[in-house]
């Protein structure tokens, strides 16, 4: 989900959830009118998704990356 539901709440299965051990976060950053512009942006060409593909095997030392800041992109796995 990009944005919030119309009415503002949403419906979670509790007991798939916890057994399946996913988990509900959220963000307050932006609007649907935000969201909107930016896919409308991006469909026009005028935004780059900035990405660097890793095997699959560094995924511990990825992270580890990313928990100490030296992450400038989006890392996509290879698998």
């Amino acid at each position: 989900m990009v944005a919030p539901p119309a009415g503002g709440a949403i419906r979670v299965p509790i007991f798939d959830t916890v057994l399946d051990g996913k988990s509900v976060i959220g963000s307050i950053v932006g609007t649907r009118q935000d969201l909107d512009e930016v896919f409308r942006l991006h469909a026009a060409g005028r935004t780059k998704v900035i990405y660097e593909v890793r095997p699959l095997e560094t995924v511990n030392d990825s992270i580890a990356e990313v928990l100490d800041g030296q992450v400038t992109a989006r890392i996509v796995f290879e698998m």
